[in-house]
């Protein structure tokens, strides 16, 4: 059986310092094998992933980019 299609954002506004707070709460979540994102529990696997950043500049704005994805 497979799991139906769905996408979840969340958006917060962060200084920077809070910023690093959130990405080292992220990395705890993350090595501990389970990620929450809203009320969505996301399993992490040991298995190997791929990870995508970059880095964009378009109308002005400033975005980094972060894509991790894997295959059950």
């Amino acid at each position: 059986m497979t799991e139906p299609e769905k996408e979840i954002e969340k958006n917060y506004t962060y200084d920077k310092q809070k910023l690093v707070e959130f990405l080292k709460n992220l990395t705890k979540e993350i090595d501990s094998g389970e990620l929450k994102i809203g009320k969505e529990q996301v399993k992490i696997p040991d298995t190997n992933m791929d990870v995508e950043y970059g880095f964009k500049i378009e109308g002005g704005q400033k975005e980094i980019e972060i894509e991790i994805k894997w295959k059950k």
